[in-house]
C-alpha cells in the first residue's frame, strides 16, 4: 500500500522518539501510512511495558532500502509478498518462531485461499534457496491482503459496459476507442503496477507478454508507446479514487481496499440523507442499503433520485498482494518483535481487563481484506444483529430517537450510531460484493532485480515526458 508522508516528519518522530522513551523496551516498526489502528500500538505498549516507534515508508522498494542500508535497526516490518521474496532470497530475514516465546494466536489462524495462493506462489518462486527444512512460509505472517482493480464512474453513460470488456479486462485503460467519448482516465503512478496492467492488455491482445519475465528493450518501447499513445488524463495515488468520486476522473486503477472505503462511506452517507429528506422510514433502511448496493444501484422516490455513484471491476488475472509481517535479520528486539506479530494477528487479547481484536480492528480499519478466515467471517456477520440465528440488522423507532438525541447532542451525522450501523451493514455486504474468502484471483508482482526496475521506471518516464 503506497501511502506518503513528509520524510523530514518522520526523521523527526523517530529520533525525538528514540531519545525520550528510554528505560522501557522498544520495537521499530516500518510500516504503510494509515495502514493500523493506531490505538493498538498503545494498547501493545501498555501489555508488554514497551515502545513502538512506528515509521512509515511509501513503497516496498524503500522498504528494501531501509533494510539493506541498516541505518535504522527495524525490529518488524510489513513488505508486500514479492519483496518479502527478495529478502528471504538475500537472507535478511530472521525465521519467525512462536513456539520459542510460547505465543499462540497463530495456531488459530486459518489462511483465507487467496492469500493460502499467494503463499504457495511465493514458495513456487523460492523453493530454490529453501535450506534445513525452512522455507518461506517460516519467514512472513500476512497481516492485510486484496487485489487492484478499475474504479468507474457509474455517472457516465456505457461506461460500466465499456470496464465490464469480456474480450480484453485492461482495455479500458489502454485503448480510447473502447470508453465513451470524453471519458477520464487516471492511472496508478507506480511504475511497477503501471507496467504489469500494459504487460496484461498487451497479452490479452494476443502479443507475446508475461509480467513475470524481463522483457527485451522492443518489448519496453512498444509499453512506452502505448502509454505515451493512451496520454492519461491524470497520474495519481490516493487522489484518483477522491477524484472519481467528485467527478474530475472517470475511470482509475487502484488497490480495491482503497476504493472500498469510500464505497462503504458514501453508501451510508446516500442512506443518511435519504432518511433525512424523509424518503424512506427508519424500518426502510436497510432495504434502502440494499438497492444502493446493487449493480448500477438506484434509489428514487418523491421525483428524487439516489446512488453511490462510482463502483469497482477486479479483473480475473489482476494484480493479487499480501503485505506480510517480517522480522529483520538484524533485529534488536525479536523477543518483542514475536510478541507484536502474535498481538497483531490475535483474535482475542485482555489488556486491563479489557478485550481487544487487533486482527479484526486492523482489517475493519484499513478496509483491506482478512487473509484469516475467522477475521474475513466476522467482518461479513456485521450485517446480522444475532449471528447465531441469522437475524439481519433492522431498525426501530428507538434507532430513530437515538439518533435525534445525539445530533442534538452535538454530534456529527458520521459520529452516531445509526450511521456507524449503516456503515457496518454496508461493510459486510461490500466484502462479500469485493473480497471472496474462497475465490483466487490474479497473481502477485514478479520480484525483478534492481536493473529491471530501473528500466521499467525509465520507460514510464520516457512515455509520460
Amino acid at each position: 500500500m503506497l501511502k506518503k508522508i513528509s520524510s523530514f516528519f518522520l526523521l523527526f518522530i523517530l529520533i525525538f522518539s528514540l531519545s525520550s522513551c528510554s528505560g522501557r523496551a522498544q520495537l521499530l516498526f516500518l510500516n504503510w501510512g494509515e495502514y493500523i489502528d493506531e490505538e493498538l500500538l498503545t494498547v501493545f505498549e501498555n501489555k508488554y511495558n514497551c515502545d513502538v516507534v512506528m515509521d512509515l515508508g511509501d513503497s516496498n522498494e524503500i522498504f528494501y532500502s531501509k533494510l539493506r542500508a541498516g541505518t535504522t535497526v527495524y525490529d518488524v516490518m510489513c513488505p508486500s509478498d514479492y519483496m518479502v521474496e527478495k529478502m528471504y532470497r538475500n537472507d535478511m530475514l530472521l525465521k519467525i518462531d512462536f513456539d520459542k516465546y510460547n505465543l499462540e494466536a497463530y495456531k488459530t489462524q486459518e489462511f483465507i485461499a487467496p492469500v493460502k495462493a499467494i503463499f504457495d506462489e511465493m514458495h513456487e518462486n523460492t523453493k530454490d534457496v529453501d535450506k534445513d527444512g525452512k522455507t518461506i512460509y517460516d519467514y512472513a505472517m500476512p497481516y492485510l491482503c486484496g487485489t487492484w482493480g478499475i474504479m468507474y464512474s457509474t455517472n457516465v453513460l456505457g461506461l460500466e459496459d465499456a470496464v465490464k470488456n469480456n474480450d480484453n479486462s485492461w482495455s479500458i485503460l489502454f485503448d480510447r476507442t473502447k470508453s465513451p467519448s470524453g471519458t477520464k482516465i487516471a492511472m496508478y503512478d507506480s511504475s511497477i503496477h503501471a507496467y504489469f496492467a500494459a504487460c496484461k492488455y498487451l497479452e490479452n491482445e494476443g502479443y507475446d507478454f508475461n509480467t513475470h519475465e524481463e522483457l527485451a528493450s522492443s518489448k519496453l518501447n512498444q509499453i512506452k508507446d502505448l502509454v505515451r499513445t493512451m496520454n492519461f488524463d491524470a497520474w495519481g495515488t490516493d487522489n484518483i479514487k477522491k477524484d472519481i468520486v467528485a467527478g474530475n476522473i472517470d475511470v482509475g486503477f487502484m488497490w480495491t481496499g482503497d476504493f472500498l472505503y469510500y464505497y462503504c462511506e458514501n453508501a451510508a452517507d446516500r442512506v443518511i440523507e435519504i432518511f433525512q429528506n424523509n424518503d424512506a422510514t427508519i424500518e426502510e433502511l436497510i432495504d434502502v442499503t440494499d438497492e444502493l448496493l446493487k449493480p448500477n444501484g438506484i434509489y428514487k422516490k418523491n421525483s428524487r433520485e439516489y446512488k453511490i455513484g462510482f463502483d469497482l471491476y477486479i479483473p480475473d488475472d489482476t494484480i493479487a498482494f499480501s503485505d506480510n509481517l517480517v522480522i529483520p535479520k538484524d533485529s534488536s528486539n525479536p523477543e518483542l518483535a514475536h510478541k507484536f506479530i502474535d498481538f497483531m494477528i490475535s483474535n482475542s487479547v485482555i489488556v486491563d481487563d479489557v478485550e481487544y481484536n487487533p486482527a479484526f480492528s486492523n482489517t475493519y480499519y484499513v478496509d483491506y481484506n482478512a487473509p484469516y478466515v475467522k477475521v474475513y467471517d466476522d467482518l461479513v456477520n456485521l450485517k446480522y444483529s444475532d449471528i447465531d440465528s441469522k437475524t439481519i440488522m433492522s431498525f426501530t423507532k428507538e434507532d430513530e430517537e437515538l439518533f435525534k438525541e445525539e445530533l442534538n447532542n452535538g454530534l456529527f451525522v458520521s459520529e452516531t450510531t445509526l450511521y456507524s450501523q449503516i456503515y457496518d451493514y454496508a461493510t459486510s455486504i461490500s466484502f462479500t460484493k469485493y473480497y471472496d474468502k474462497n475465490t483466487v484471483k490474479g497473481s502477485i508482482l514478479a520480484s525483478f532485480p534492481r536493473t529491471y526496475i530501473n528500466n521499467i521506471n525509465t520507460t514510464f518516464n520516457n512515455a509520460r515526458a
